[in-house]
């Protein structure tokens, strides 16, 4: 997860904005429209929350259009719904949303969402590369390549090839995945957790990876490496 960097809003005011700097000293928050959003060059690591009505466009379109256009820097996208609609709640992840919350997105509702997200520091050792074949995974850099190429993934799904490399053969449950990326079971439900999944494993077969995760039917996901 994003531990500096900005927070960028679709609506709000200066009591966001206002909230958002007095609890988190390393982030920079602001309010955008979707058109000035789409447009600009992000300087970093950019955490968004989507309304999911705009002026100009839809919620679900402005996610699309993020996803497509944003592969330099790490993005997190959380979309604010109007009312807790499975179905739209299914949409969103769909369209490219990390999570969800349901709005309207009030000042603490928005410094409780970036608390539950919130590393939590504490020194670590250098984790060393892990190399499957031809397919090199960084975890400290969150960076993988395959071939040499690099293999554009977003947070949530470089974190989930990072576990899984790291615990090969080993069957996950979406709960237990939850976990692993820090995320409370209230946050995220299941259908978050394979809409990841599916996201990591449809960018690895478009790169002609031969490594991917795999679903073990009513338990959840397991990464085969027949070299570990």
């Amino acid at each position: 997860m994003i531990k500096s960097g900005d927070i960028v809003l679709t609506s709000g005011d200066l009591t966001h904005v206002g909230a958002i700097r007095d609890n988190f000293l390393t982030f920079e928050a602001e309010v955008a429209d979707a058109s000035d959003l789409c447009a600009r060059a992000l300087r970093g690591p950019t955490w968004v929350f989507v309304d999911w009505l705009l002026p100009e466009m839809s919620g679900l379109q402005l996610c699309g259009l993020l996803r497509d256009r944003i592969n330099d820097h790490p993005l997190h996208i959380t979309m604010v719904l109007p009312e807790p609609d499975p179905r739209a709640q299914a949409r969103a992840l769909e369209a490219g949303a990390d999570d969800y919350l349901i709005g309207p997105l009030s000042p603490k509702a928005l410094v409780q969402r970036l608390r539950i997200y919130q590393p939590v520091s504490a020194a670590r050792k250098e984790v060393p590369a892990i190399q499957i074949g031809e397919l090199v995974i960084q975890p400290d850099s969150h960076l993988t390549r395959y071939k040499g190429l690099v293999v554009p993934l977003q947070s949530n799904e470089q974190r989930l090839l990072n576990h899984f490399a790291r615990n090969p053969n080993r069957v996950f449950t979406r709960g237990e995945l939850i976990g692993v990326l820090g995320k409370s079971v209230e946050v995220c439900d299941e259908r978050t957790v394979d809409s990841w999944v599916s996201r990591l494993r449809r960018k690895l077969r478009t790169m002609q990876v031969p490594h991917l995760p795999r679903t073990v039917r009513s338990f959840g996901y397991v990464f085969d490496n027949m070299e570990a």
